[in-house]
């Protein structure tokens, strides 16, 4: 769970003295407070930064806690935020129109420092749980996308070549036969891998579950990657040309580093032509390694870039072979590049090739 005393408190009350306070109450347990004397200035600090709770004051002039309560539910980058209201004692039956307007939870004036803190840190908790909901939410809902999207189709092709084998519709000793046997090993081989890799990234996405960051050797996960997706290249007479050098090493996580850089690769193949290349070169700095898969395949215009950097999307589109993408690769690139406090950066022209760029960290955050 989040540390609490990291947590940014916004007071809006046109009373000097509880704004005083309310600050040093809070400030005093590590809290980080602003405040606002009236609900416009209110408003204008959290346009400049979102806090993560509010406190505001019921009876205010020109705008009243009640209206700036609904102007800050009406936002939805702002409605999440935890609204406590402050309240005079003879203001208590009025409060079902705060509860209305979207506030959670209510204080009466002159408040108790021990009411506030235990009111603001249980609040600030509710509202983290409440995120990590959601964010499971969203998390099963595109799993359950990818599924019916991506996994459905591949496994409904292999079900339907094993059909017209069992059928009897090929001869065993015919070269058409071998090269159906060829693509069903094929087909099955990147369906397993699209599942162990929804496996993986769906274990990532408990908090509970943490990376193991260490010097991890780049060029090793590139080789390995290359020599996983040999056969894919060869198929298409790509050649992929490997300029890292051995000792080139990063900061982070072993086994979701591979997963970048092999699907990565793979997509450079998948939209690459036969007969087109693929290069693979790194730089580095003091802090940063940054390590290029170029290739001269089709191209992204600057909207589908956008596509794939959109957050809780992915993005997906056939290969120059008519190769299927799942668009969990680079979901998955995303995913864990922000986890390895990595970043990711794509140049692309449309019909003359690609560049991912992934930085990693080289030294212990």
């Amino acid at each position: 769970m989040d540390n609490d005393s990291t947590k940014s408190i916004l007071i809006i009350d046109d009373n000097q003295m509880n704004l005083i306070l309310a600050s040093h109450v809070l400030n005093s347990h590590g809290y980080s407070t602003r405040t606002a004397e009236d609900g416009k200035s209110g408003i204008a600090e959290i346009e400049k930064e979102i806090p993560s709770l509010i406190l505001l004051d019921v009876m205010m002039p020109e705008m009243d806690g009640f209206e700036v309560c609904r102007i800050i539910n009406q936002n939805d980058k702002w409605k999440e935020v935890p609204i406590i209201f402050l309240t005079a004692n003879g203001q208590t039956e009025d409060l079902v129109e705060g509860f209305q307007a979207g506030g959670v939870d209510y204080i009466i004036k002159p408040f108790k420092s021990e009411e506030l803190l235990v009111r603001v840190k249980n609040h600030l908790e509710l509202a983290h749980s409440k995120r990590i909901i959601l964010e499971m939410n969203k998390s099963r809902d595109k799993l359950y996308s990818i599924i019916a999207h991506d996994v459905r189709s591949p496994l409904s092709g292999i079900l339907q070549t094993i059909d017209a084998l069992d059928q009897g519709y090929f001869d065993p000793q015919s070269e058409d036969f071998k090269d159906i046997i060829h693509h069903l090993k094929i087909r099955t081989k990147d369906t397993n891998t699209l599942l162990s890799s929804l496996l993986q990234w769906t274990r990532l996405q408990d908090e509970n579950v943490s990376l193991h960051f260490k010097e991890t050797n780049i060029a090793l996960i590139i080789n390995s990657c290359i020599q996983l997706l040999e056969a894919n290249a060869t198929e298409k007479n790509i050649k992929i040309t490997n300029y890292i050098k051995e000792d080139l090493e990063a900061w982070c996580d072993e086994v979701s580093i591979h997963t970048i850089f092999r699907n990565i690769i793979s997509n450079a193949i998948k939209f690459t032509p036969q007969n087109g290349f693929i290069t693979i070169t790194a730089s580095k700095n003091d802090s940063e390694v940054k390590i290029c898969i170029n290739d001269n395949g089709v191209g992204m215009s600057t909207e589908t870039i956008q596509l794939i950097f959109e957050e809780n999307k992915h993005y997906s589109s056939s290969g120059t072979a008519n190769e299927q993408g799942t668009g969990l690769g680079l979901m998955l690139v995303k995913d864990f590049i922000k986890k390895n406090n990595g970043k990711i950066d794509i140049q692309s022209k449309v019909g003359e090739g690609t560049t991912f760029s992934v930085i990693l960290p080289i030294i212990k955050n």
